[in-house]
């Protein structure tokens, strides 16, 4: 597997751990209705298509809505050499913890 699983019981930990970046992957309409603090958003689309420029350097915790398409783009990352990891459940998990 070219990428990890983040389980929403585990995320801010994981986020102290090791300087990581989370990212919301949903469009911006999304993201301004709710998101989980301390989140940046580019959208799957932007990171797709090579529209962001993202960080070799630190660990991207990537969310959507349901985690699929999270897992999706990971995957991809994963492969380009990016250290990565998605949030299982997406952000419909991560709200049951606020």
């Amino acid at each position: 597997m070219d990428f990890q699983l983040v389980y929403p019981i585990g995320l801010e930990q994981e986020l102290k751990a090791g300087r990581a970046v989370l990212i919301d992957i949903r469009d911006r309409a999304d993201f301004r209705k709710d998101h989980w603090p301390g989140a940046v958003n580019y959208s799957y689309d932007e990171i797709e298509k090579g529209h962001v420029r993202l960080p070799k350097n630190r660990k991207l915790v990537l969310y959507c809505e349901h985690g699929g398409g999270s897992m999706q783009l990971a995957r991809s990352l994963g492969r380009q050499g990016y250290q990565v990891a998605t949030v299982v459940g997406g952000y419909e998990a991560m709200k049951k913890l606020k």
